[in-house]
């Protein structure tokens, strides 16, 4: 049992003679209360005045960059159906910071809330907002002619739906019809508003503009006679065992046990998989397919199985994000939730969903923060959500470079957007995977073999790598592709985002976090019948197979790895981004940095896009685009803190060091009620809590000064020849716990001893009475004797004192009386003699 277990319940409150010494005033004893709302506390109303529908207040940050005047093409009808739109309940600020305390505490070691998980239901109970909150705003959103379709159990977001001329009519705004370039899409063409008497509850309202949201990958159909992970000099594609050689991923964890959610729109065609398994020697589950109707998804239709169907980029997302998963962690159970209706229902089920059903959440699409202003303000609580119920959440980047509002793989605009972040991975709750390309073309064989071995593996160990940037297509024209990364413009940075690199501007949350490969260079072996790439053979004995890449495959690939993380560790992990940056400046070992030097690009500068940043090529060549980062030592905002060494990784996570305690005690010896100070000292980090504790007994706690002491003093209590005084240090999250001791030898107090005979001096036959007193403890004997003859002993009363009286046998003119004091475990032994005088 750990020491500071001893300082909770009531079984070690001592009793019998030793309580009054172990309640002694003079030790310092340190109490440290505490409150949280229990589950199912009454949860105080946030409103309370009336609704007055003419006095409103604006929902700032709700109109998307495209939304401007010059792009409207028209009204949008009155008539036509908004469906599912969310609105973001606000938590009071005392109640936020609750949440957020508690979020943190999950992941510290030191805190009893370490890793205690909540469902989504108890989220509701501690942390939403009251029912009387609730049924206001539902009250108002009906009063406009809107139907309420669900309200979730996080009490936190409210599903509701209804046409434009009712959401009009309630936020007061216009809906039209925008269009950039070839794209139309709808939105309010101003700020929505809401009743005052509501704002104190009503954070945010999604659904009143058209969501970009894409899926970040891309697919090319290759052929050949054999197919070939490794087809020529220069020409590689990553087949699993590559992945895994290149980065380092043991063979000792499949992910068993745990359970990965992949959020996508459309379904997959099971025979790409068993196609692609029997090719590189893989042997992962299919997809347990889900559609979350709960949540408003619909059916997105059945999966193409051969070519000939309008092109299907969602098809290929989902096939890429089940083989990277089950590539890399083949024991895992992979949920594909599907919704024709995007991904927030998929999202919504697998957070919402109780219990929990994933533990790994992966999701490859994203969308700028410029188009998409409130999409981080609605996405980052139910990230958190997820967070605190364990779920590792891992979202790509974004494929279009530091511009994430330029479409990617296409030509680059003349008046790009500012740069702007995938808003999804905004959240400081995910980690943001972003993307890396190999540094392997001056000397291909130092890194590739030049055949293939089982399962098409050829590569030969770890490659340099530099950012993923790629911005001329096959046919030499300039394109968007490259690694997603920025700072967020709406959440601010988050206090674990430190170290060597890190920008000290905090001027909000920076992404991405990881990388790993998403070239095109080196794209990722798959197999698409749906695409004419069934990895087949046809009648001529040719093989049609599709690469893929794009940080679409990196964020899979790091979900996997997740699971293989989970299972070594026995449960889940919730958000690892904290252990992660304290991972990097504790075991730098397991990141590959990604550098300037590593790219091995000479005379590299941002305004020209390479592998050294995630700049953008203007629209007719590689000047005149959008610049973007620079990679640099540490964290950059390209490939963030690297990629993974993921057997150094899995070995060291949440392997937290062990500092350094000494401990002493003076004075030792120590007497009986002498006041002895015990100081504990811990090295490093000064978090955490110090328990003292007195041969197993509870005795004093705190924290440790700006030096690492704790110091308590007090009675020592003196019950044997030595005891033993014991220091425990909780730890905290940077810091394992640890231990000292210390043993105080006892030394028995001499007592004050008084002794009298009265009366004296004495008649012969005539009754004395000798009083012998001792101060301090009233244990042992005390007996008297009269010329070295012991007539009595007794034991001190309550007051010290034994008295005896009896007749005096004058034998001489005087005699002697003595007064022994035995001692006991605590005081020395003690004497006194009286000469009493005789008289005839």
């Amino acid at each position: 049992m750990r020491l500071s277990d001893l300082f909770s319940g009531d079984r070690f409150v001592p009793t019998g003679p030793a309580a009054s010494r172990l309640a002694s005033p003079t030790f310092l004893l340190l109490v440290i209360a505490f409150t949280s709302q229990s589950a199912g506390a009454q949860v105080p109303d946030r409103l309370t005045q009336p609704v007055d529908p003419a006095d409103v207040q604006v929902m700032r940050n709700h109109l998307p960059g495209w939304a401007s005047p010059t792009n409207q093409v028209g009204l949008v009808p009155g008539n036509q159906a908004l469906d599912h739109l969310t609105i973001l309940l606000s938590r009071s600020q005392q109640q936020q910071a609750a949440f957020d305390e508690f979020v943190q505490e999950q992941q510290n070691p030191a805190s009893p809330n370490y890793h205690h998980w909540l469902t989504p239901a108890e989220i509701g109970d501690r942390f939403g907002l009251s029912q009387n909150d609730i049924e206001a705003v539902t009250a108002w959103l009906q009063s406009q002619g809107l139907h309420v379709n669900r309200v979730s159990s996080s009490r936190i977001f409210i599903d509701f739906g209804g046409t434009v001329a009712d959401a009009s009519r309630a936020f007061q705004v216009e809906m039209h019809y925008y269009k950039t370039g070839n794209v139309q899409r709808f939105s309010a063409s101003t700020n929505p508003t809401i009743p005052r008497a509501l704002a104190p509850a009503i954070k945010g309202i999604r659904g009143l503009y058209t969501e970009t949201l894409k899926s970040l990958s891309q697919g090319h159909l290759e052929s050949l006679v054999r197919p070939g992970v490794t087809t020529g000099p220069s020409t590689h594609y990553l087949g699993p065992a590559d992945f895994n050689t290149i980065y380092d991923v043991p063979s000792g964890f499949t992910g068993a046990g745990v359970t990965v959610g992949i959020v996508d729109d459309a379904r997959t065609d099971f025979a790409d998989f068993d196609n692609f398994r029997q090719l590189t020697a893989t042997a992962f589950p299919n997809p347990i397919e889900i559609i979350p109707t709960a949540f408003g998804g619909t059916d997105p239709g059945p999966a193409l199985t051969s070519p000939g169907g309008s092109t299907n980029g969602s098809q290929l997302e989902s096939t890429l994000d089940v083989a990277r998963v089950g590539s890399v962690a083949p024991g895992a159970q992979i949920l594909l939730v599907v919704s024709g209706t995007g991904i927030w229902p998929a999202m919504e089920y697998l957070v919402e969903t109780n219990p929990v059903p994933a533990q790994v959440m992966s999701v490859s699409w994203g969308g700028c923060e410029y188009d998409s202003p409130s999409g981080p303000l609605i996405a980052d609580p139910l990230f958190q959500q997820a967070a605190a119920e364990g779920i590792s959440t891992f979202v790509a980047s974004g494929d279009s470079g530091a511009s994430g509002c330029d479409s990617y793989f296409g030509t680059p605009p003349s008046n790009p957007a500012p740069n702007s972040p995938n808003w999804l991975c905004s959240s400081s709750y995910v980690t943001c995977v972003g993307g890396t390309q190999f540094n392997d073309t001056a000397n291909p064989s130092l890194y590739w073999n030049s055949t293939n071995g089982t399962g098409f593996s050829s590569a030969l160990g770890y490659i340099p790598e530099g950012a993923w940037n790629e911005p001329l297509n096959s046919q030499s024209s300039p394109q968007a592709a490259s690694s997603g990364g920025g700072v967020s413009s709406v959440i601010p940075t988050p206090a674990w985002q430190t170290g060597t690199g890190v920008p000290a501007a905090r001027s909000g949350r920076y992404t991405p976090d990881i990388a790993f490969s998403a070239a095109g260079h080196d794209g990722y072996f798959l197999c698409s019948a749906f695409a004419g790439a069934s990895c087949v053979a046809n009648q001529g004995g040719q093989f049609f197979f599709e690469y893929a890449y794009g940080t679409s495959a990196a964020a899979p690939g790091m979900a996997g790895i997740a699971a293989l993380l989970d299972q070594k560790l026995g449960h889940a992990q919730g958000n690892l981004n904290p252990e992660l940056y304290r991972l990097s400046a504790a075991v730098p070992a397991a990141f590959h940095d990604a550098t300037v030097a590593s790219s091995g690009v000479t005379n590299c500068k941002v305004n020209t896009p390479s592998i050294c940043n995630n700049s953008i090529p203007g629209p007719t060549g590689l000047t005149g685009g959008q610049p973007g980062y620079l990679l640099t030592s540490g964290y950059d905002e390209v490939t963030g803190l690297g990629s993974l060494d993921v057997q150094t990784f899995l070995n060291h996570y949440a392997a937290l060091p062990t500092p350094t305690m000494t401990m002493n005690c003076t004075p030792n010896p120590a007497a009986y009620q002498q006041v002895a100070t015990c100081t504990a000292t811990v090295s490093g980090d000064h978090g955490g809590t110090i328990f003292l504790a007195v041969n197993g007994i509870p005795r004093a706690s705190g924290s440790p000064d700006a030096s690492g002491k704790f110091s308590a003093s007090g009675a020592v209590p003196v019950s044997s020849g030595s005891f033993t005084v014991n220091a425990e240090y909780t730890g905290d999250s940077n810091y394992a716990e640890a231990g000292a001791s210390v043993v105080i030898t006892a030394k028995r107090a001499t007592p004050t001893f008084t002794f009298n005979c009265t009366p004296n001096p004495v008649h012969y036959q005539q009754t004395a009475t000798c009083s012998a007193t001792v101060g301090g403890d009233h244990g042992g004997t005390i007996s008297f004797a009269v010329n070295g003859t012991t007539l009595i002993t007794g034991s001190p009363d309550s007051n010290g004192t034994f008295s005896a009286s009896r007749a005096i046998q004058v034998s001489s003119g005087s005699f002697t009386v003595t007064a022994n004091y035995s001692g006991d475990t605590n005081y020395a032994p003690a004497s006194a003699s009286i000469t009493v005088t005789a008289q005839p």
